[in-house]
């Protein structure tokens, strides 16, 4: 069930109704039922799956804190946090990494098998083509933290239901945004009071995430499909073309279910966080990763990093945490060495900025200079295209199927060829144009609508706050846009995948 399928746009508003028709001591229930419903609507097993974790670490965290309260047992505490984290990392590794793992095994005896006079066969191992559960990246990490904050000293939730609805709620479940369960529950255990204010922008959430995936990212996608799948054929400008158009469609794939997300619990009065800061505007990969997948790169800063060491530490011990952490997010995001690839890019790149920013944070001579340089207008903008363009060749790595493939899209960037004829048939097929410039004169009036009112006449700054039914035709124009501009075929969620 699909944010931007049918199913659940009948889905949705029936829970919505049942939700503010219920008693507030049903709704937690009514929630559950209602995502593990969403959940199981793919592989019904897997509800099985979720429903086990929830059990173990609704346990686990409830043996965390009663040892703590021992005063004497913090050291079985600890043994209980390190249990729990070694169950739901073993789950998330025995589906995600299995197969990855035997392939990796099988390849390194394939290499070797000449030198040392051996038959392969006899050391590999057939692929047990394990399903990915999905969503189960997001819901481990959230375990993690649950178990990992109540020996911190938070309190357990002992509410049964509530613990797992913090797993299972539907509009977060599949692709985040990571809670962190004390502002979860918070909402859980206060009333939800129905406000028209967040209704409408649950409403306006959702007819933007929709437009972002249907109308931007599903005619996106063959071009960067059919771009990537002829990597060592493009000209020079097609590169940069297919690389631009994952670049686009990734942000408006995921942060565009990101709003759906949000968009669906706000309309039963939740607020989950916001993932996406205007990423491709950042100053450094620092600031980058500050902005992109913010739920992501915070529990990655939380419960990798810090842990690690952080930045309390020697240069050197620095820089490893930074590429440890980089490294490791990149295998949580694909059973795939060019995912591992790409999470080292972003780990170097992060070493050299740290290292950058600490040698402009000297004082006076040429240190100064280039301090003030990146605060002017012209070092702004040279800093953001900087930062873009690495984050673009990080994106080739993140896309190919396989290394091979992200060479040859690198090596068509630097090719003095213009163009050949890969991508002009499907770009023709596709209104990307189209969409983008109906989305840009969207973002300009939504995010100027203040100034924008102050500039012109009275009369005129009326309809850019119409009454309600003027904007029930603008909200019923942005659908009936989004699913014209469609293409015939839907792509899935990025992040499913992960």
């Amino acid at each position: 069930m699909l944010f931007s399928s049918l199913p659940y746009l009948l889905f949705l508003p029936i829970a919505c109704l049942a939700f503010w028709l219920l008693p507030h001591r049903f709704r937690s229930t009514l929630l559950l039922v209602g995502s593990f419903y969403f959940y199981m609507s793919w592989i019904p097993i897997y509800g099985v799956l979720l429903f086990t974790l929830t059990v173990a670490n609704y346990f686990l965290g409830r043996a965390i804190y009663a040892n703590l309260q021992k005063g004497d047992s913090r050291a079985r505490a600890k043994a209980v946090l390190v249990a729990g984290i070694v169950l739901n990392l073993a789950t998330l590794s025995y589906f995600k990494y299995t197969d990855f793992a035997i392939s990796s095994w099988n390849s390194v005896v394939a290499g070797v098998a000449p030198f040392l006079a051996f038959t392969p066969g006899a050391l590999s191992f057939p692929l047990q083509h394990v399903l990915l559960p999905l969503g189960i990246s997001f819901f481990v990490f959230e375990f993690i933290h649950y178990i990992t904050d109540i020996y911190k000293g938070s309190k357990p939730i002992n509410n049964f239901v509530n613990f797992s609805l913090f797993a299972a709620f539907f509009p977060s479940q599949i692709a985040g945004p990571i809670k962190r369960y004390q502002d979860f529950i918070k909402q859980l255990e206060v009333p939800r009071v129905f406000s028209s204010v967040k209704f409408e922008q649950g409403i306006a959430l959702l007819l933007q995430g929709l437009f972002k995936k249907v109308a931007l990212a599903d005619n996106l996608s063959p071009i960067v499909t059919q771009g990537f799948a002829h990597a060592t054929a493009l000209g020079g400008a097609e590169a940069w073309i297919a690389s631009l158009a994952f670049a686009i469609q990734i942000y408006c794939d995921f942060s565009g279910y990101t709003d759906m997300g949000r968009g669906s619990a706000l309309l039963m009065g939740f607020d989950l966080p916001d993932n996406f800061n205007w990423p491709y505007l950042a100053k450094s990969l620092t600031d980058f990763w500050k902005r992109w997948h913010i739920s992501l790169s915070s529990w990655l800063r939380d419960y990798l990093y810090i842990p690690l060491g952080g930045s309390k530490c020697s240069t050197s011990r620095r820089h490893f945490n930074l590429l440890t952490t980089m490294l490791l997010g990149g295998l949580w995001h694909g059973a795939s060495w060019h995912f591992v690839v790409w999470g080292a890019i972003h780990g170097l790149g992060l070493i050299i900025n740290h290292s950058y920013d600490a040698l402009i944070n000297r004082d006076g001579g040429l240190a100064g200079q280039l301090k003030a340089f990146h605060k002017s207008q012209v070092g702004t903008v040279i800093s953001m295209l900087g930062t873009f363009a690495f984050v673009l060749v990080g994106w080739v790595f993140f896309r190919a199927e396989t290394m091979a493939d992200a060479l040859a899209v690198l090596h068509g960037m630097c090719s003095p060829a213009v163009s050949s004829t890969v991508l002009v048939e499907t770009i023709e097929k596709h209104p990307v144009f189209a969409a983008l410039g109906v989305y840009a004169v969207y973002r300009i009036i939504a995010d100027n609508a203040a100034a924008i009112g102050s500039a012109i006449p009275t009369a005129v700054a009326r309809l850019l706050k119409p009454m309600l039914p003027a904007r029930v035709v603008i909200y019923v124009a942005i659908f009936v846009m989004a699913v014209g501009l469609a293409p015939a075929t839907a792509s899935p969620f990025i992040y499913f995948a992960f």
